[in-house]
């Protein structure tokens, strides 16, 4: 650690607030995997969760319960507001009227003027999950944003403090979450509670199963296969333009609209919630199959929530044109993996179609050649790392500090989850386009 993130470190330490040692529940240590993508982490978790004998439980994506987070602290300020004013602190009880104090309530009095922490509404949305969930398991724990970074070592003080347990899985180790993130001094304090409550377990393998699985082109009598990328990946091949990959999902889309009983497609509003919509131009109205453009998807301001919606309503999404993906276009890049996470959770089939690649270019031949780990395409001649940045310029001030290249720290550090993210991506993408995933999602419609 820096110097300025052990002098963070120690500060926070006492910011942290205390609570009642009469109020403290002796509970189970929790549990922390990581390791690299496809081996087995979220099914170990799944299998645990699934027998686990325990009636408040929640597993969620991390990213997705961080959303409901937010949207919980920002209800309550919504409602302090409303009810007690501009003036009120978050911290402090009001202090009663001068008038209704005699001598012997002066004790009572400098009681209630002591820190309150519950009043914070950080402490009061832990205090609600708390109530309702005693086990929280974590898929894809990861920190990028900020301002997740600076609440999760006061809100999981209460909820550990409470009895909750929380078990989780990570591409990355604990010391690793929001590496090169803005502000890091402040997030350290949860690396301290989420070691002490939590067994950190390494996955050792380094072998990802969905690949494994997914290339096994043989079924159980060993009659060959038609190679899984043939059908559900799709790309251009040199002979081709992008028409062909589109008639190709174009087919597939009318075989699963008669399957579904229906021979044109329809259009709909879809709903997300919050009184919003996300418009899909072409889908089965008995919800089996939808048809997206990348860009409609992808290169609009959508979110978690939107894919969530899209993967609880329908079992098949076709998603064409994905073009490749490199740091550079991270927002974009960003999405279509939250994307694919969420589609993965919703156990989703897809059919994703690319677009021609330039002549310079390597081409697409799998979902791994998709996310390019790097800030241009491969084989060109500029090239653009992380080298080189300076991750530590104001950090010690709190300031996100443009760098040389033009890119934030605090950008830095999301760029820096996102390179890893890419691999779960791929890996997740190879197994959804596969046949054998296919065959057991339309098994169930």
């Amino acid at each position: 650690l820096s110097k300025n993130e052990q002098q963070q470190k120690q500060q926070n330490k006492m910011d942290v607030p205390e609570h009642n040692t009469k109020d403290r529940i002796l509970v189970p240590r929790g549990l922390f995997l990581h390791g690299s993508v496809g081996t087995g982490k979220s099914m170990l978790m799944d299998v645990f969760y699934e027998h686990v004998p325990i009636e408040k439980k929640r597993r969620v994506h991390f990213h997705s319960f961080m959303q409901d987070v937010h949207k919980r602290i920002h209800e309550l300020k919504q409602y302090d507001l409303k009810t007690r004013g501009r003036s009120f602190h978050v911290d402090y009880v009001p202090k009663p009227s001068s008038s209704t104090i005699s001598s012997s309530d002066e004790k009572k009095r400098d009681d209630q003027q002591q820190p309150q922490p519950y009043q914070n509404p950080i402490d009061r949305v832990a205090l609600q999950l708390a109530t309702e969930v005693t086990l929280l398991c974590f898929d894809e724990f990861q920190v990028t944003d900020v301002a997740d970074a600076l609440i999760l070592s006061q809100l999981f003080s209460t909820l550990f403090a409470k009895g909750t347990v929380m078990v989780a899985t990570s591409n990355r180790p604990p010391c690793d979450l929001y590496e090169g993130g803005i502000n890091r001094g402040y997030f350290l304090p949860f690396l301290d509670l989420l070691q002490q409550h939590c067994i950190v377990h390494p996955i050792q393998s380094s072998t990802d199963y969905r690949q494994l699985f997914v290339h096994d082109n043989h079924d159980d009598e060993g009659r060959n296969k038609d190679q899984w990328k043939n059908h559900f990946f799709v790309v251009p091949k040199e002979d081709q333009d992008v028409d062909d990959t589109a008639t190709t999902c174009q087919t597939v889309f009318e075989q699963l609209l008669d399957q579904g009983g229906q021979s044109l497609s329809t259009s709909m509003d879809l709903q997300v919630g919050f009184n919003r919509t996300i418009h899909v131009s072409r889908s089965d109205p008995h919800g089996l199959v939808c048809w997206f453009d990348f860009q409609d998807l992808c290169g609009q301001e959508l979110g978690s929530l939107d894919y969530r919606s899209i993967a609880q309503h329908f079992s098949v999404v076709i998603v064409e044109n994905v073009p490749m993906l490199t740091l550079k276009d991270h927002d974009q890049a960003r999405r279509f993996i939250t994307l694919v996470d969420e589609l993965y959770e919703g156990k989703c089939a897809v059919l994703c179609s690319t677009i021609p690649t330039s002549p310079t270019t390597l081409p697409i031949s799998n979902p791994e050649d998709l996310f390019v780990n790097g800030y241009e395409l491969p084989n060109t001649t500029k090239k653009d790392t992380l080298s080189g940045i300076e991750l530590k310029v104001g950090e010690a001030f709190g300031i996100d500090v443009a760098q040389s290249n033009g890119k934030t720290a605090g950008e830095l550090a999301s760029v820096r989850e996102l390179s890893f993210a890419f691999k779960r991506a791929s890996s997740r993408l190879t197994e959804m386009c596969s046949r054998q995933w296919w065959d057991k999602v339309l098994e169930n419609e």
